[in-house]
């Protein structure tokens, strides 16, 4: 009964409003704009990150409808008034069979700065007489989402009320993949050493891996050191390593051609433009957000695999201005505010909690 009452209050009387908006390339976006009955006191545009996500952004394992991050969310921003603008990524077609989602052909136009362009094109939809007529507009970014909508800042579009992140990144793209790439594991390590003397045995690894980052590959071996223990010289050589796999995958992909299908072509999700980005733009989204006065809810799991509150803190040190930005941590949370290091669904009071933020901004 307690689950029944809980699906009955968010069956909130709604009208989907599907749309088309050609994006500054001429591209077309799709998707629909939640609208509540009885009116509306703003929009909220919800922008996915990294993935072929359609407008639902279907990013869990529970089983449940609540595995469509956006579309649970979605439900929860009409139940407090506000509009949930919603859109399948170019490239991604929405309510076709899973082996026709992908347009292959759009790949080539899947670059970091079309991306953006097409948040940019969204957000001026919102706000047009042709659109939305939204006279208040909140940004709630997943992951690479903030990178785009970092990006429509940069542009130097008008100010949104509010942006909300969750798992959002601030340090640059550089800094984001090479921490992956070779920081994630040998911090994950240090963060298993439970006695804290620098070393961390099979033990202590066996105990307390699944609550670091690199619990995201759910494969323990690579972890149990084969003489028993890591020490700190143990670690300097796994990032040294890992930093020479990193420099020979930023290598081939500086030798990628603009317009390749990446990841490949037979999966063309991105271009190749797109992955280079990754490697080459170290510009810190900090810096692009402070162009705008507008506030930032930044949430962040402490089981984030992706990315870490702490390397968000340091890079809006001395950028962002303490009134501006509020960090909210959720222990024991991954990168999609769930119970896994990267995947949802979203606890639900912290779905609640955003959504109460977004409404707090569009007072009506």
């Amino acid at each position: 009964m307690i689950a029944l009452a809980a699906a009955l209050s968010l069956a909130v009387a709604q009208q989907a409003q599907p749309f088309a908006v050609p994006s500054a390339d001429g591209y077309v976006l799709t998707g629909q704009a939640d609208v509540p009955e009885g009116g509306s006191r703003g929009v909220v545009i919800m922008v996915a990150g990294t993935g072929a996500f359609d407008r639902d952004v279907t990013f869990g394992r529970s089983g449940t409808p609540r595995d469509r991050l956006f579309a649970d969310l979605a439900t929860r921003f009409n139940a407090r008034g506000m509009t949930a603008l919603r859109f399948d990524r170019r490239g991604v077609r929405h309510g076709v069979p899973p082996t026709e989602a992908i347009d292959a052909a759009a790949a080539p136009g899947v670059t970091a700065e079309a991306l953006s362009a097409d948040v940019g094109a969204l957000y001026d939809w919102a706000r047009s007489s042709a659109g939305l007529e939204a006279r208040c507009v909140v940004f709630f970014a997943h992951s690479e989402g903030a990178v785009h909508v970092a990006g429509v800042a940069k542009a130097g579009a008008p100010e949104p009320a509010l942006v909300i992140g969750m798992g959002a990144p601030l340090e640059s793209k550089v800094s984001a993949v090479r921490w992956q790439s070779t920081g994630r594991d040998a911090d994950s390590l240090t963060m298993m050493d439970a006695d804290g003397d620098g070393t961390i045995t099979n033990e202590e690894v066996r105990s307390n891996w699944m609550n670091t980052p690199s619990a995201v590959f759910e494969t323990l071996a690579p972890f149990l050191h084969p003489n028993g223990a890591w020490t700190p010289a143990d670690l300097d050589q796994l990032r040294a390593n890992q930093t020479a796999l990193y420099e020979q995958a930023k290598a081939s992909a500086m030798a990628l051609d603009d317009a390749t299908p990446y990841p490949s072509a037979a999966a063309p999700v991105f271009s190749g433009a797109w992955w280079k980005s990754w490697m080459t733009d170290d510009e810190p989204l900090a810096a692009r957000f402070a162009r705008w006065r507008s506030p930032l809810i930044l949430h962040y799991g402490d089981r984030d695999s992706q990315v870490r509150e702490q390397r968000q803190r340091a890079a809006a040190e001395g950028v962002l201005g303490q009134e501006q930005v509020r960090f909210v941590s959720h222990p024991g949370r991954g990168h999609s505010l769930g119970t896994e290091p990267l995947m949802g669904p979203i606890e639900e009071a912290i779905a609640d909690q955003i959504a109460d933020e977004a409404a707090a901004a569009c007072p009506g």
